[in-house]
């Protein structure tokens, strides 16, 4: 099982310590990202390898990187990255009321899901990529989930399993006592989650994952793919919260909010460096907003310098 994954919301409360779950996964990598201290926003678990529908990601054809040197050609020359106009179009949507109630959060994600659906299937499409809509699982609790990628385990909070290709999200992980009714949060979260969810289709996150594999989870490149990976689904995070503003779906205040918010998580001292700092992670969560370009949101073509 590869290493949790902090994420830290500003000014939480004390929470739960990290806990690193034990045992491997058959035929699965597994990529939960965990927070010491409060909400686990960010997560993802992927198959690594599979049989039939559940095990497996689509591929792309791609050209290798010759030199070896950092491997991002695999993911950076990916059909989804490579069309400079290929974005979001503005989206009316009509999300449902928030409420922390199992069938009223339900709603309100099924609504965003929805919304995301439109969004992202015609940039899949038109880069000749496949689309599936994600399955969600909203439950009160963690208790009693069992998933492909987790097990048994209760240690997570909102994260995406590419083996069943679910977006899974707890209530009680959301910290609805530190974000209140500022809905926004809580889209931003899942927005995240469904762009891992547009790596799975568009084969970005089977490659990634398969080279954190092959070079360790905990080695220096492998945490530089991990923030890779969780950096440009701020970005695609980002591209959403303006396909939403365009529409008119959501104010200056809520996108002002949403922007200090992404601004605010990141790797702390002592952490493993999977997620990047809080300056990136803000700064790649602006570029999805303002650009609202996919081929901006190619963080495995980016410097070093700037997924650190």
């Amino acid at each position: 099982m590869a290493p949790p994954i902090p994420y830290r919301p500003p000014g939480p409360p004390p929470g739960p310590p990290r806990k690193r779950g034990g045992g491997a996964v058959a035929l699965l990598l597994v990529v939960v990202f965990l927070i010491a201290g409060g909400l686990v926003r960010y997560a993802v678990a992927t198959g690594k390898v599979g049989t039939g529908s559940s095990g497996s990601s689509p591929s792309f054809t791609y050209t290798p990187d010759p030199s070896g040197a950092s491997g991002r050609a695999d993911t950076g020359t990916n059909p989804l990255l490579t069309d400079v106009n290929a974005t979001l179009l503005p989206a009316q949507c009509d999300y449902a009321p928030w409420g922390t109630q199992v069938d009223t959060a339900r709603k309100f994600f099924e609504t965003a899901a929805s919304c995301l659906h439109s969004a992202w299937k015609p940039v899949l499409e038109k880069a000749n990529l496949p689309f599936q809509a994600p399955l969600l699982n909203v439950t009160a609790t963690t208790a009693g989930i069992t998933t492909p990628c987790t097990g048994t385990t209760s240690n997570f909070a909102a994260f995406y399993c590419g083996a069943d290709k679910t977006i899974y999200l707890p209530i009680s992980q959301l910290q609805t006592d530190l974000f209140k009714d500022n809905w926004v949060v809580y889209l931003s979260v899942f927005a995240h989650e469904y762009g891992h969810h547009v790596q799975a289709m568009s084969g970005i996150l089977r490659k990634a994952n398969s080279e954190r594999v092959d070079v360790g989870a905990r080695s220096d490149r492998g945490l530089e793919l991990s923030r890779r990976v969780e950096l440009q689904a701020n970005c695609f995070d980002g591209m959403y919260m303006a396909s939403s503003s365009g529409g008119g779906s959501l104010t200056s205040a809520q996108i002002g909010l949403a922007k200090r918010d992404a601004g605010n998580r990141g790797d702390q001292r002592g952490d493993m460096r999977d997620h990047g700092t809080s300056e990136h992670g803000g700064d790649w969560f602006e570029t999805g907003v303002d650009k609202n370009r996919a081929a901006q949101c190619n963080t495995f073509t980016a410097p070093a310098s700037s997924v650190s």
